[in-house]
């Protein structure tokens, strides 16, 4: 057991309306979620760990090491992931089609015998379930993902790249849940048709 906090960048992968599908396409979608991310991981040069991985049955906790660069994650990740799930897609019937909240998030997080704590992580997890991201992926059927970051994220990988802030269209949300009084930055890449 490490008790000592060390920092990471927090990936968090959840599949949209996992709940009301069918127990075969929920099998189906857990596999090809990892799929998509270990693909799009590797396409990035994003370390993928499994001992750093976090199944919760509809989506993925991904703990990146800091020595990994932001901007792999913050820009070619989300880029790659939503090719991947652009593909996903046209090979899938509308019932298995996998359309994901992505959350970025960075901190502190200690290990403990049964996993990983830490109030960033916590943050992260918040994140991918903030209703303004599920309120924006709804608005934007076309759309395969929704990311969705904090506003260190923002203030620290984004807003710092001219590129990245002209590429994506954030906008920025309230982000007030449980513990958390602040805003976050959401953008949803559209397709190019």
């Amino acid at each position: 057991m490490d008790e000592n906090p060390t920092h990471h960048s927090f990936v968090i992968a959840d599949i949209e309306g996992y709940g009301r599908r069918s127990d075969e396409d929920q099998r189906w979608l857990r596999n090809e979620l990892y799929w998509v991310l270990q693909t799009s991981l590797a396409k990035a040069d994003v370390p993928f760990t499994p001992s750093l991985t976090q199944d919760r049955g509809d989506s993925v906790i991904l703990l990146v090491p800091g020595t990994a660069p932001k901007r792999n994650i913050g820009d070619a990740l989300v880029q790659h992931l939503d090719r991947e799930l652009t593909r996903h897609a046209r090979r899938s019937s509308e019932p298995a089609r996998m359309r994901l909240r992505l959350a970025l998030h960075a901190g502190e997080v200690a290990r403990d015998g049964r996993g990983w704590i830490g109030r960033d992580l916590n943050t992260a997890c918040r994140l991918a379930d903030l209703p303004s991201a599920r309120e924006a992926l709804a608005a934007e059927p076309d759309a395969n993902l929704v990311v969705v970051v904090s506003d260190v994220w923002f203030r620290t990988v984004v807003r710092p790249d001219p590129v990245l802030v002209d590429h994506f269209e954030f906008r920025r949300v309230p982000f007030v849940v449980k513990e958390i009084d602040d805003h976050a930055w959401i953008h949803v890449p559209r397709r190019s048709s």
